[in-house]
């Protein structure tokens, strides 16, 4: 019948899928698969379902469930590798890059075409597999799983059948606090690899079969109904699990969890919505006591956590209620589609079985041979994996609430803990992440990574904070980047005459904005920690004077942090400073410097010596004030030049950063240009 059939049929090589087109009196009817989506949209227009679950009953029918039937479930995992290159050709897979544009004859599964394993494919295996607690089959082969499908050129898939490169594994998870927390372990049967399909991509009404009746008809099917190659050969992991779960939130835990350890181990991006992460469902019931399996169904089309949740809970109160109205038999072994509009799950096609496949060795492969060597080195390298690092974590005092929470993300968990490498409080610095910081991500869309507020700034903040410096309320607009914005607003607004300067072309004035916006941290009694500026030279002007005393105390007060380098340039001949430094000593603003000169904390030089250097007293009232930044001494004579013009100079010559000035407004302006 097969053979008769197949003769009246016209095969089209043109074509990039499987398409036949039948001869008739008036035109060419063209044939091909329809969808999944649409063959099931018309069975059940054409045949109503015989069983409804009716939305009102689903909440008793769960609560029967509970009491009367088990559900079994386990789950087909499969992960997308990030590999450079596909699975056993050189071509690159991008995901969202233009259709056929990454193939070669090897994806397209030409003959004469051979296929060449990418050893990264069998590093990133080894690594999942001991990282999911699995044994490693030193010795495993690839094999040839056959069926037939329009985006599977070959007609056959490469993958792994008898030997996979890992079984006998387990994952260790957490359930979260709102539904109920506790430990779980889950095992896993077996890690082998595989490659990808290619994606079929439908456009326009549906329709997927139609009377074509002139060629630019046919053009017009092609143009909706398209194969992508792209996908085909990319290399993938499948992880099956042992059907240890029993609600849908364990396995969407499951799977979460699958995701942050193939995130952790940098061998995927597990992004569900781009397919590098795909999850099938096998689902079944039993009544509570019964040992023996009932009939399981797989779900597909799952795209998120949240959808793996809700429709293992669907399909549990279906065949429950199935169960209960003594139609057991027409739960049958099938393939179903989770319908995310409809929140329900419906018949896609009926389940085939191991010996559809027709497995049998891939002969142009050879053996996957590991040696010890090479999976030591493999297991040195992992990371702290996140059952690992939520332990650590607990161990700290944390709440399970802030473990699962920090652990989640590894690019957040690698913060927090750089956060505690620089002194944070550990409680502190979780509060920070999961509160003000986590919301700030969300509000602006960015990743721990995107943010400017570096680990060791968010220790500073934390610190000062737990210290009295500044309030929590301060500490937080300090970390606020619109403040932050508000605040060059404002100092841009208020000098329109160097803004002008500065977009004329003199952009040296770059320093000055950037000066008074630090300035007005300090005035406030604050240092924003959200930016460490570098390392600055600062220059003072030194006379024996009081116009001197006053930028010195301005310096050390105001404008030095402890990073900066001060320098006393003196362009005059000495005198004695006696007066002027005693009194600039006493000045209540320097608090270190009062306290240094009572009579049991005097220790520097005799101020009622007439033959004490000024330079040298300012140098040691500069070191009482603060001791932490570097003070030099530099002496110029003028030789008869302008003062201005000498200063200039020579603050050329050391790379001075910033000039104080206790002068006369004559040398000021003359300084400034």
């Amino acid at each position: 019948m097969a053979s008769t059939l197949f003769r009246t049929i016209q095969i089209h090589p043109f074509l990039l899928c499987p398409t036949a087109l039948f001869s008739g009196r008036n035109g060419v009817l063209y044939c091909t698969m329809k969808s999944s989506q649409t063959q099931t949209a018309t069975q059940e227009k054409q045949q109503p379902p015989k069983v409804k679950v009716p939305q009102h009953a689903l909440k008793k029918t769960v609560d029967k469930i509970t009491r009367d039937y088990e559900a079994i479930i386990g789950i087909e995992t499969h992960v997308q590798l990030s590999t450079l290159t596909k699975a056993f050709c050189s071509c690159p897979y991008n995901y969202g890059s233009q259709p056929n544009t990454s193939i070669c004859p090897i994806c397209m599964g030409l003959p004469g075409a051979l296929p060449v394993l990418n050893s990264k494919v069998i590093e990133f295996a080894v690594k999942l597999g001991l990282a999911l607690n699995c044994k490693l089959s030193l010795n495993s082969k690839f094999d040839r799983k056959q069926y037939f499908y329009p985006d599977l050129p070959k007609g056959y898939q490469i993958s792994q059948f008898d030997i996979p490169i890992a079984t006998g594994g387990y994952v260790d998870l957490d359930l979260p606090l709102e539904f109920g927390g506790g430990h779980r372990k889950f095992g896993i049967t077996r890690v082998h690899m595989e490659e990808d399909a290619g994606k079929l991509l439908h456009s326009g009404n549906g329709d997927y079969s139609q009377e074509i009746i002139s060629p630019t008809s046919i053009y017009s099917y092609f143009s909706k109904h398209t194969v992508d190659l792209n996908r085909a050969g990319v290399p993938l992991l499948e992880i099956v699990s042992e059907p240890d779960m029993r609600t849908g939130i364990e396995a969407a835990e499951y799977a979460a969890e699958l995701q942050r350890v193939v995130r952790y181990l940098g061998i995927s991006n597990g992004n569900m919505q781009e397919g590098s992460l795909r999850c099938d469902v096998n689902v079944s019931i039993r009544p509570v006591g019964q040992s023996e399996f009932g009939t399981k169904v797989e779900i597909k089309n799952l795209n998120s956590f949240s959808s793996i949740n809700r429709a293992i809970d669907f399909e549990i109160s279906r065949q429950a209620l199935l169960h209960s109205q003594g139609q057991s038999d027409q739960i049958v072994q099938e393939t179903r589609l989770w319908e995310e509009g409809a929140q329900k799950t419906v018949t896609m096609r009926k389940k085939e079985g191991l010996s559809d496949y027709r497995y049998f060795p891939e002969p142009d492969l050879p053996e996957v041979i590991l040696t010890h060597e090479y999976v030591d080195s493999i297991s040195n390298s992992l990371p702290e994996l996140p059952e690992a690092k939520r332990r650590r974590y607990e161990k700290m005092g944390l709440s399970m609430q802030d473990v699962l929470f920090l652990a989640n993300d590894m690019n957040v968990a690698e913060y927090f803990d750089a956060t505690l490498s620089s002194g944070a409080d550990i409680k502190l610095a979780a509060n920070w992440i999961m509160g003000d910081i986590a919301a700030y991500m969300k509000n602006e869309k960015l990743s721990i990574n995107d943010i400017k507020l570096t680990p060791q700034e968010l220790a500073e903040l934390i610190a000062s904070i737990k210290s009295g410096t500044i309030s929590g309320k301060i500490g937080k607009e300090i970390a606020d980047p619109v403040e932050i914005g508000k605040m060059i607003d404002k100092v841009i607004s208020e000098n329109p005459k160097q803004l002008e300067q500065y977009r004329g072309g003199k952009t040296k004035l770059q320093g000055f904005f950037a000066g008074q916006w630090w300035f007005r941290f300090v005035f406030a009694g604050l240092r924003p920690l959200m930016v460490t500026p570098p390392a600055r030279k600062v220059m003072v002007v030194a006379d024996p004077a009081p116009h001197s005393a006053a930028a010195l105390q301005y310096a050390l007060s105001h404008a030095l942090l402890e990073q900066d380098e001060l320098i006393l340039l003196h362009v005059e001949n000495t005198s004695s400073w006696k007066n002027t430094l005693t009194t600039f000593l006493k000045r209540p603003t320097i608090a270190s410097a009062a306290n240094a000169m009572t009579p049991n904390n005097f220790s520097g030089p005799d101020w009622g010596s007439t033959d004490i250097n000024f330079l040298d007293q300012m140098k040691y009232a500069s070191e009482i004030a603060q001791p932490k930044i570097p003070v030099r001494i530099e002496k110029i004579d003028p030789d008869g030049k302008d003062k201005a013009t000498v200063i200039l100079s020579k603050s050329k010559d050391l790379g001075i950063d910033l000039i104080i000035i206790g002068q006369k407004r004559s040398l000021s302006s003359a300084i400034l240009g």
